[in-house]
């Protein structure tokens, strides 16, 4: 019998689910940690370690091919709807910065900040989202509603953001945790969004983590300003239903 029909008839399999996401959590945190990836500088390498930890994890306890493997993930085409909401998302979250400018906040773009945001997409756009979407979210989804789905899934994702804590001031931490719990359902919509699929939630969550990784900011209260905005922005996506994009 094929491990998806397993996982089809008997639930979520959460041991092999749970084990897995740590290991790709580690290889997603090590490798960035390895290479100094702050701002997404080998974000190139960290998705492509994600990637390959992702579809090997999958492919042993969850898919019956390679091919199945990289549908399951959510790296199959997306719908055109959920990248259509999340491209105007990205906008309107963008939109905060020249409110910025306007108020001789902005200072200047970190040097490198083409490559960088190349980084971030990777980095913090796909391999995040193929972590905690494609892998964790995606299982748990096909075995539950949307809310039960995205409430089980958030838990994880906050959890690892506790880490903030051990190096950003409490106020900002805390901020981001907030954020963190915050966005995940939103996140999770996109996915649904888009068919199933991680591209819609990878663009927004790079936008997310890039503005305030390559802007430099003379206001202190730009990064929680840019928290708050994003976190309103991404909940509009709530108004566009997810229906033509869901798979049974």
């Amino acid at each position: 019998m094929r491990a998806g029909h397993i996982e089809a008839s008997t639930g979520v399999r959460w041991a092999p689910l749970l084990g897995g996401l740590v290991v790709l959590y580690a290889v997603l945190q090590g490798t960035a940690g390895a290479l100094s990836s702050v701002r997404g500088e080998a974000g190139l390498i960290v998705a492509a370690a994600a990637l390959a930890a992702a579809l090997l994890i999958q492919r042993v306890f969850f898919a019956s091919s390679w091919a199945e493997s990289w549908r399951s993930l959510g790296l199959g085409l997306p719908r055109t709807r959920g990248m259509i909401v999340a491209g105007a998302l990205c906008v309107l979250m963008l939109a905060v910065i020249p409110a910025y400018l306007l108020h001789d906040a902005f200072d200047d773009f970190y040097p490198n900040a083409a490559w960088l945001a190349l980084g971030i997409l990777a980095q913090a756009g796909l391999a995040e989202e193929l972590v905690f979407r494609g892998f964790l979210y995606g299982h748990i989804r096909r075995r539950h509603a949307f809310w039960r789905a995205a409430l089980l899934s958030m838990l994880p994702f906050a959890l690892v953001h506790l880490t903030m804590f051990a190096t950003m001031d409490w106020p900002v931490a805390l901020a981001a945790l907030v954020l963190a719990v915050a966005i995940s359902f939103p996140l999770a919509h996109l996915y649904d969004l888009a068919g199933r699929t991680i591209w819609a939630p990878a663009a927004a969550h790079a936008v997310i983590q890039g503005a305030p990784k390559l802007i430099v900011a003379d206001d202190p209260m730009f990064i929680l300003v840019w928290m708050g905005a994003v976190t309103l922005v991404l909940w509009l996506a709530f108004f566009v239903s997810s229906s033509a994009g869901s798979r049974s």
